[in-house]
């Protein structure tokens, strides 16, 4: 309709979105939540809440993230009693665009979501908490370093005298062979895992799909793409422990943990391995949910 100008009045504007940070900002602001961080934080609660504000101001990636699956990761991390910043090594929340299939377009789409991130300092941590733990290292092993593996019984044999050893001064990865653990337990048993380059890289094909795209469309959105060295060691940290180690509850629960997504009521799903194919969907399903994007977070579910 024209007004008396003879121009059609403009159409109303759409209100604009509320930025994440400051989404993020209000729901650290309710007391609900502040009370679940200080049940498990104690007193260390604010600086690591303020952390979680840190971590997304400086992150244009997880800004794109619903608020609410930061927060669900954030507490994971705090129930670790583990900083968030992935300088530091322990765990990191990082930003994720999950498979999710949607049944109206009959195709998967990509969902930003915010994904707590075990790293492997994280794990090393929590085994020396458990106090099972006599020793424990982790290693690069570069091609002249080592002597021989054989991969049938696990036996990895370095070479004597690492004096004449000079590719790990020069640290060029094109070196590298592969990637050590070792732990030794308080009662004596101690055990080793040696993983080449190229098992490693075999592995993250295998179980990240995120890695698989870069790959493919020589992307860099994968943890493994821009930082490769320290997924690794967390691989090969995370594989000894839960084949060899001694785990302790927390250790057992960080393993699942890791590398999952959270929703607003603290169910964890992984996702970053998502089948490349289409599911199988039954006719006329009553129990088909359509997921809607959550106002809020439930922290009492965590």
């Amino acid at each position: 309709m024209e007004d008396q100008t003879g121009m059609r009045p403009a159409a109303p504007q759409a209100a604009p979105a509320v930025p994440v940070v400051k989404q993020v900002k209000e729901l650290l602001s309710q007391d609900k939540i502040k009370e679940k961080f200080g049940e498990v934080l104690g007193q260390k609660a604010p600086q690591f809440m303020a952390s979680i504000t840190n971590t997304v101001s400086g992150s244009a990636q997880l800004k794109k993230c619903p608020a609410n699956s930061i927060i669900g990761a954030a507490f994971v991390a705090a129930t670790y009693d583990l900083p968030i910043d992935s300088n530091l090594g322990f765990a990191a929340i990082v930003p994720y665009n999950e498979s999710v299939w949607n049944p109206k377009k009959k195709d998967w789409e990509k969902v930003p979501k915010a994904q707590f991130q075990m790293m492997y300092k994280g794990f090393i941590q929590l085994a020396i908490r458990s106090g099972y733990y006599e020793r424990m290292n982790y290693a690069v092993v570069y091609k002249d370093e080592l002597e021989s593996y054989n991969p049938i019984t696990g036996e990895i044999k370095f070479v004597e005298d690492f004096s004449n050893c000079k590719q790990r001064d020069a640290g060029d990865e094109a070196n590298v062979a592969g990637y050590y653990a070792w732990f030794r337990l308080k009662t004596g048993y101690s055990q080793e895992l040696y993983m080449s380059k190229k098992a490693v890289d075999n592995h993250a094909r295998k179980y990240s799909q995120a890695y698989r795209y870069d790959l493919n469309k020589g992307k860099k959105s994968s943890k493994w793409t821009t930082d490769f060295e320290a997924m690794a060691l967390k691989t090969v940290i995370k594989l000894l422990l839960s084949k060899w180690g001694i785990l302790s509850v927390d250790m057992q629960r960080a393993i699942q943990d890791d590398q999952k997504t959270y929703d607003e009521e603290g169910n964890g799903t992984y996702g970053d391995n998502k089948p490349d194919s289409v599911p199988e969907l039954e006719a006329q399903d009553p129990f088909e949910v359509v997921e809607e994007e959550p106002e809020d977070v439930d922290i009492d579910a965590m």
